[in-house]
């Protein structure tokens, strides 16, 4: 195996970057004497960015860092397109969050936004050496959320994106002008007519196996298999593009990929990483789908509408702690319409995501370009195969998403 350098992440990753970084995480004038550097995302992870785990050894103290960097394999870099994702990500680090912070500190909060992010130290991004240097969470004892979180997992999570999505509408009201400018460069990546074609045959595959789920517990006739067989045979694709797209009245700064795997959790609170797919939208999009992602906890109409209400009452919290009175600019019954416009986003997303955590990942240490090198571009379902969902954990979770989706009304 190769051994991992700086430069083999990126060249500006350098030692002078790293000594900087280590003096403020350790808050002293400790030298570096050794720097080791690990894989820390596990196989069937990092297909759009790689991540690494740095040790550095001082004098005194030791810290750990984790770095992003692009995949190196040219023509898995190429099918992904995944400097586009690692721009919008250094975009946030670099100019989206210290807005945000200014803003929740000059409106004379308590609450710091800084708090549910890690801390970055660095970063670069010109689409060959990029990277994006942060805090190791695991240090303050942070862990992922399982694929099966727990509730108190789901409701620290819940009151992070209200904390997120609070500031981002503090910036909203408070300066509008920045906002807008913000919000132009956070254009939809992902659910985009450019990428319909490549996602197509993938997102098929998903819906095949979601109805072969579904039909064997629900019969035709019941509501449940209608309404869901309606949606996935009809465009669920464009759906999803326009959800994703739609800037409303109340539209904010989202997270844009908030499942499970995206928050690690201590005893106190959640964190949240991986801001690739950043968008501007409703709120409902990234409170949808992280719902829908947890639907072993919310088997019903009445636990989905609880864990609406948590996150209402963080948000309330979070904006009133800037000054802000939710019931003026969004309030309980603000958001319940903004879940009958866009709450679908949720159950449209999960069409691919519950399949694919069902799935095995492939191991993206593997050289796409030499297995398929008469390629131009590799499919998205060759990159992530689906299989049918076997795990009875799993149908549940799909079946108690669709329940709930209908039962709520979003669908």
């Amino acid at each position: 195996m190769v051994q991992l350098t700086l430069s083999s992440i990126s060249k500006y990753l350098t030692e002078e970057v790293i000594n900087k970084a280590f003096k403020l995480r350790t808050n002293s004038d400790d030298s570096v004497q050794s720097i080791a550097i690990s894989r820390a995302a596990p196989a069937g992870e990092g297909l759009i960015s790689a991540v690494y785990r740095i040790q550095v050894t001082g004098k005194i103290h030791s810290a750990k860092f984790i770095v992003k960097g692009l995949v190196k394999d040219p023509l898995l870099r190429k099918s992904i397109t995944c400097e586009t994702y690692s721009k919008r990500e250094v975009f946030f680090f670099s100019t989206v969050l210290p807005i945000l912070r200014k803003t929740q500190k000059t409106s004379g909060a308590k609450e710091n936004i800084q708090d549910i992010i890690p801390v970055c130290y660095g970063q670069h991004a010109d689409g060959n050496e990029d990277y994006i240097l942060m805090a190791d969470m695991a240090e303050a004892g942070f862990v992922s959320i399982s694929e099966m979180p727990t509730i108190a997992e789901v409701n620290l999570t819940l009151k992070t994106l209200a904390h997120l999505h609070a500031v981002s509408f503090a910036l909203r009201i408070k300066n509008p002008e920045m906002f807008d400018e913000i919000a132009k460069e956070l254009y939809e990546l992902y659910y985009t007519d450019e990428k319909r074609n490549w996602y197509a045959n993938y997102f098929q595959n998903a819906i095949d196996i979601n109805k072969s789920v579904l039909a064997e517990f629900e019969s035709p006739d019941t509501i449940y298999y209608q309404k869901y067989f309606a949606v996935v045979n009809g465009d669920a694709y464009k759906e999803l593009m326009c959800v994703a797209s739609a800037r409303g009245e109340y539209s904010v700064f989202n997270h844009g990929d908030a499942w499970c795997s995206n928050f690690l959790c201590s005893n106190e609170r959640a964190v949240a990483i991986d801001f690739q797919l950043m968008r501007c939208a409703s709120p409902v999009t990234d409170l949808s789908y992280f719902l829908t992602m947890c639907s072993n906890v919310f088997r019903s109409r009445e636990e989905f509408l609880d864990a609406v209400i948590t996150y209402h009452t963080s948000l309330k919290y979070y904006l009133a702690d800037m000054g802000i009175d939710a019931n003026k600019v969004f309030s309980f019954e603000m958001l319940m319409e903004e879940l009958k416009k866009y709450g679908k986003f949720g159950i449209l997303a999960a069409i691919t995501s519950i399949p694919l955590v069902a799935s095995e990942r492939r191991d993206t240490l593997v050289s796409f370009e030499s297995l398929y090198s008469d390629l131009d571009c590799i499919p998205l379902e060759v990159l992530w195969p689906l299989t049918p969902i076997q795990n009875e954990e799993h149908k549940k979770r799909l079946l108690n998403a669709v329940r709930v989706a209908v039962d709520v009304g979003l669908i």
